[in-house]
């Protein structure tokens, strides 16, 4: 994977414009932000800060994201809210007629092991009737809040859904690192939405094919993105050859297909709501 990206489009105007958006990454893994040009319908600035010590505990993540917010500060000049798109396997869909903010801790908590200091946000997604909820810790939202202004934080899974739900049937992966969320759709239905962990790419190849089998997917195609290889793509469409690598295709013209697929999240998030 390449790291340090740094993309800035001739067209960007240092003074600001009040057609950009703000859109930002985080992750274990790293700190990534995009601005939009909504005008212009085009991204002008793509940059991706790798952490500069392992993240051990929140006032490590705390004090890289102030690094990386210092280093960011030439570049960010909007009146708009801030789109945070956080990976993270803690999240569940509640339905909405046994929804409740009271109840959405222990549900989530029922699934996953939640730490004492994560709050939980949630976003309704009409098709579904029901909501998608996840949590944040919360030293590195205010972090963000305070760096950034007003913020709107999305997780993987809401996006992920949202994404499908258009493709009629399919399946969409996004990788995450150590693990890999999965939202099938039949005929723009949804069939699964779920986190699995996985360490190499027998993991990956075993969940595809289990799950497409599972879900009678059959020609279906496969669309992936997220933290994955070129080399990783080329041997899983070996066995899936239906695998489609989404990205978006005036990134991908300066930077590469594989650039583009690992922040195509990043890059499509101004499409969420």
């Amino acid at each position: 994977m390449r790291y340090g990206i740094d993309y800035v489009d001739k067209s960007y105007c240092l003074t600001g414009n009040k057609d950009y958006r703000l859109s930002i990454q985080v992750s274990l893994n790293g700190f990534s932000f995009c601005i939009y040009d909504a005008g212009k319908q085009k991204y002008v600035v793509l940059k991706n800060f790798p952490y500069s010590e392992n993240i051990l505990d929140f006032n490590i993540w705390t004090k890289e994201i102030n690094r990386i917010a210092e280093n960011m500060a030439g570049y960010i000049h909007t009146e708009h809210p801030v789109k945070c798109l956080f990976f993270s396997r803690k999240n569940v869909l509640i339905p909405e007629n046994i929804f409740s903010v009271n109840n959405i801790r222990p549900y989530i908590s029922f699934f996953f092991q939640l730490d004492e200091l994560d709050e939980i946000h949630y976003k309704y997604i009409p098709e579904l009737e029901a909501y998608c909820c996840f949590a944040l810790p919360s030293p590195v939202v205010s972090k963000i809040i305070s760096r950034f202004g007003k913020s709107n934080f999305f997780n993987q899974a809401y996006q992920i859904i949202h994404r499908t739900k258009n493709f009629g049937t399919g399946m969409n992966v996004v990788f995450c690192g150590n693990f890999m969320d999965i939202s099938i759709f039949k005929d723009s239905k949804l069939i699964l939405n779920n986190s699995f962990e996985i360490f190499d790419i027998k993991d990956i190849i075993y969940f595809i094919a289990a799950l497409s089998d599972k879900f009678g997917m059959g020609d279906a195609p496969v669309y992936i993105s997220g933290d994955i290889s070129t080399n990783e793509i080329r041997n899983l469409k070996k066995f899936f050859p239906s695998i489609v690598q989404e990205q978006n295709r005036k990134i991908s013209v300066l930077l590469g297909s594989e650039v583009s697929t690992k922040y195509y999240n990043l890059l499509s998030l101004q499409e969420c709501e």
